[in-house]
């Protein structure tokens, strides 16, 4: 099995028992845009400035599972951040999001990481979710990175945030442990260096307080 991206990790660890990640659970899809903005900056095909961001270079080959993302900023301009999270949690329909998820179930399918479930007892259709030993494996990989006195990796700080702040921490770590991720994360936060772990928290962090917060508290207010 080839290494898997943040992208799909947390995809994998956050979906439901279809397979999907709920239109329903704003936070949980407006974390996975961030994800895949998050990774495609690092790769340096979008670029962000401010709250806006725009593409600066092809996707690379090996991230096609983020194409419908990459199309959606591919518009010739700058285009806001908040506006790219709204195409996906508040528009008139899911279509986007199925896109990605699509494309990124695709990509998880290939690496041979999930596995069909019938949709329903009376369908003949499919659905795939993942193998209950990959969702172990890189819950594994955290508690051994962050719980433990081991060499800590920024994909498995950058994932542990993005389950932070959706809330499904819980659904994997003890009450105990969610509080040791969450001051780990926080002392990684507030630290003096300069790292690029730091930075990709502060990155999340930014994101989420300036754009998925007022997005979602709109929604629920029904504004535009």
């Amino acid at each position: 099995m080839k290494d898997l991206s943040i992208t799909q990790e947390y995809m994998i660890c956050t979906v439901n028992g279809k397979g999907t990640i709920s239109s329903y659970n704003q936070k949980a899809v407006a974390c996975l845009v961030v994800s895949g903005l998050l990774e495609m900056d690092l790769e340096k095909c979008i670029s962000i400035n401010e709250k806006m961001v725009s593409v600066c270079a092809e996707l690379p080959e090996g991230m096609t599972y983020l194409k419908p993302l990459y199309n959606v900023i591919n518009q010739g301009k700058p285009m806001k951040i908040a506006k790219v999270i709204e195409a996906y949690t508040v528009a008139f329909t899911n279509k986007k999001l199925y896109e990605l998820e699509d494309a990124l179930m695709a990509s998880l399918q290939e690496a041979g990481v999930v596995e069909p479930v019938k949709a329903g007892l009376l369908s003949n259709k499919y659905s795939y979710v993942p193998k209950k030993d990959i969702v172990t494996g890189i819950i594994e990989k955290i508690r051994a990175e962050l719980l433990e006195d081991g060499e800590i990796s920024e994909d498995v700080i950058v994932l542990t945030a993005l389950m932070d702040k959706v809330g499904n921490l819980k659904d994997y770590f003890s009450k105990y442990e969610q509080k040791e991720l969450k001051n780990k994360i926080e002392a990684i936060k507030k630290s003096e260096a300069g790292t690029l772990a730091k930075e990709m928290v502060q990155y999340i962090e930014s994101l989420y307080m300036a754009v998925i917060i007022p997005t979602i508290f709109s929604t629920l207010n029904g504004v535009d």
